[in-house]
């Protein structure tokens, strides 16, 4: 489940690399770990975040 909390650290990355929002592997597997979620939910947050922008 994706709190606030959990979408804030997300979207904190996400702007942080705005010039190419697509993090690595390793850096998806850190974000699961510090958001308390799985590696998919990561990586699907991160495509419909991008797509939103499009």
């Amino acid at each position: 489940y994706l709190t606030k909390e959990r979408t804030d650290k997300l979207e904190e990355y996400y702007q942080n690399h705005i010039a190419f929002p697509y993090p690595d592997q390793e850096t998806r597997e850190f974000l699961a770990n510090e958001c308390g979620i799985t590696y998919s939910q990561v990586s699907k947050w991160f495509s419909n975040r991008r797509n939103k922008d499009k």
